[in-house]
């Protein structure tokens, strides 16, 4: 199933997982295979899965990402319920309408799960392009100002810059392949998630196509992305000030004032407490601290 509509297709990986599905996802791409038609008319419903799909590097077209999405929801939802309606025999409760109604839900959230599940993976990839991105530009100025040719200096930063590199590395390797630099430049630009690296390779382009200062351009566009980064430090060290407060409040004041005040007016009005509450409480301290601490370095701008 390779998806080949777009140049540097190679490089894209195979649809090896599928997130919160119950069955393999071979299993699942053959299923997909007999609703590829409905796919498509899902897939026109969100015009961005295409170029999600480029930049997650996935090789599947968007018809039959969609057509898969659309086999996840309804048997995320099937087992779900009848596991459900399982236990409520077990324990002979009626609960008939309130797990039709969380077979819905499932169903809806795991189809938007699978349908934004490429936009995530291309959300990661742009922090980690952007991670090292200054300092590879920096070295590409220097290489360039010293008079070493564009392609050499291209060459030089293939490394030691992690997915930074690898991206140069699939441009030098269309130019060797008999790309024109333009083109080569122009096919890595479309399918990189990344906006400022985009930039840089826009600068190097209209550079090129004007016969003005490579270096020059590249200079001006890492002064551009320097300050962005130094807003971006400065948004998150005035962001951390509430963060913090609400966290004060949730992880700190709160149980602790309120499971005093519970056990006082229980001593008061001769009420036990539930032996589950302060468990609850314990787990539930302990996932919003997890919840806190990940959602905090989610947004840690990379420095």
């Amino acid at each position: 199933m390779v998806f080949s509509s777009k140049k540097g297709s190679e490089q894209r990986q195979a649809l090896t997982s599928i997130p919160f599905s119950f069955l393999p996802p071979k299993v699942v791409l053959s299923l997909a295979k007999s609703t590829k038609n409905a796919g498509n008319f899902v897939a026109a419903l969100f015009p961005s899965l295409e170029d999600d799909l480029l930049h997650a590097r996935l090789s599947v077209t968007p018809r039959e990402y969609a057509a898969v999405a659309l086999i996840v929801a309804p048997i995320n939802a099937v087992v779900i319920g009848v596991m459900l309606f399982a236990l409520s025999g077990i324990l002979k409760i009626n609960l008939f309408l309130q797990i039709i109604a969380l077979m819905v839900f499932i169903a809806v959230a795991s189809f938007l799960t699978v349908i934004f599940y490429p936009k995530l993976i291309a959300m990661r990839r742009v922090r980690v392009l952007e991670r090292d991105l200054i300092p590879a530009t920096r070295q590409l100025i220097i290489e360039i100002k010293s008079g070493v040719p564009l392609f050499n200096s291209l060459a030089s930063v293939s490394s030691d810059y992690g997915e930074v590199s690898k991206e140069f590395e699939k441009i030098v390797t269309r130019i060797n392949n008999g790309v024109p630099e333009l083109d080569a430049l122009a096919d890595a630009s479309h399918e990189n998630p990344s906006l400022q690296f985009r930039k840089v390779l826009w600068q190097i382009s209209n550079a090129l196509k004007v016969g003005s200062d490579v270096g020059a351009a590249l200079e001006a566009v890492v002064e551009e992305l320097t300050r962005e980064r130094v807003n971006q430090i400065r948004k998150y060290g005035q962001e951390l000030s509430p963060w913090t407060m609400l966290y004060m409040m949730a992880a700190v004041v709160i149980p602790s004032l309120g499971v005093t005040m519970m056990i006082v007016i229980s001593s008061f009005m001769s009420i036990e407490i539930p032996k589950f509450v302060l468990p609850l409480a314990l787990v539930f301290l302990l996932g919003f601290q997890l919840f806190f601490a990940n959602f905090v370095s989610s947004r840690r701008p990379n420095v």
